[in-house]
């Protein structure tokens, strides 16, 4: 995305082996110089583009992997794992996600009468986008305004308005449109989404979720899925797997704890099903605290 010699004064300009939390609104940036894994993350709707280096993503069974040739749209939240299996100093890998203000491209839509393309409102959302010369040049003049802090309040906006107007007219643009658009299929999903985030311990009918978006269930699974690529047991399930690693990790909880917490009642089950999403049982996970 960014040539070398403004890769490095961009890297020159942010902090090294964190996440960084940018002046311009919205946007973060992500620098390490050594692989991680990261497995407990909810991606907000928000375009993310790798700057440097290769990124692993997991949803469910499905396995992407994004470098500076593509972009990450993501219309709702979605919970994802993955990991960077290369970076050093000398070639750090460095990512940045940028949320998605519905408000400003919402005004793109009724000041500029934008010709989004709505074709291609059915396709899966949540894929590999082409990452376009217009697109990618709008970034670089985004990141490189932390050269000029003083101008970022007023070319940022500038910019980023630039950018929503280059994802809509570009290959995505009738999904950008979607989430913005009032009564739309994918503002019925986010209404599933911020439900299960909030009751993923629960048991719950996907009848009761159809019913809060106001869809008949077989229009509510299809939709559900094109725009995450989970069923929504699939995501429940990955908020209740993600969640457990946590309190196990984090919080020391034991396994048959962390998996009652977050509604297993088979603690096999639950060590089944843990396995087959990280690739290692909770029990190893809980004995390399120790060590």
């Amino acid at each position: 995305m960014l040539s070398n010699k403004n890769l490095e004064r961009l890297l020159k300009l942010i902090p090294h082996n964190q996440t960084y939390r940018s002046p311009i609104d919205g946007l973060i940036i992500h620098h390490s110089d050594r692989p991680f894994a990261y497995e407990n993350v909810i991606q907000e709707p928000s375009i993310c583009i790798v700057v440097r280096g290769e990124r692993e993503i997991r949803l469910g069974a499905q396995h992407l992997l994004f470098d500076s040739r593509h972009f990450m749209f993501c219309p709702v939240d979605v919970p994802m794992c993955g990991k960077i299996a290369r970076a050093t100093p000398a070639e750090p890998f460095v990512v940045l996600s940028m949320k998605i203000d519905l408000q400003a491209v919402g005004r793109i839509l009724l000041d500029q009468a934008v010709s989004a393309r709505d074709d291609e409102a059915d396709a899966i959302a949540f894929a590999q986008w082409h990452l376009s010369a217009h697109l990618a040049d709008a970034f670089e003049r985004l990141l490189l305004l932390h050269e000029n802090p003083n101008d970022i309040a007023f070319l940022a906006p500038l910019i980023q308005q630039e950018i929503y107007y280059r994802l809509l007219t570009g290959e995505q643009g009738g999904k950008l449109k979607h989430m913005a658009s009032f009564g739309s299929n994918t503002q019925k999903i986010t209404k599933a989404t911020d439900y299960l985030q909030a009751h993923f311990c629960d048991a719950i009918r996907v009848e009761t979720l159809a019913g809060l978006c106001g869809m008949s269930l077989s229009g509510f699974h299809h939709h559900f899925k094109q725009l995450t690529t989970l069923s929504p047991l699939q995501y429940q399930k990955s908020l209740r797997l993600i969640e457990a690693k946590r309190l196990i990790c984090q919080e020391h909880l034991s396994v048959s704890g962390a998996a009652y917490q977050v509604g297993y009642e088979s603690p096999s089950q639950f060590s089944r099903e843990y396995k087959r999403y990280f690739g290692t049982a909770p029990a190893a996970d809980k004995s390399s605290l120790a060590v």
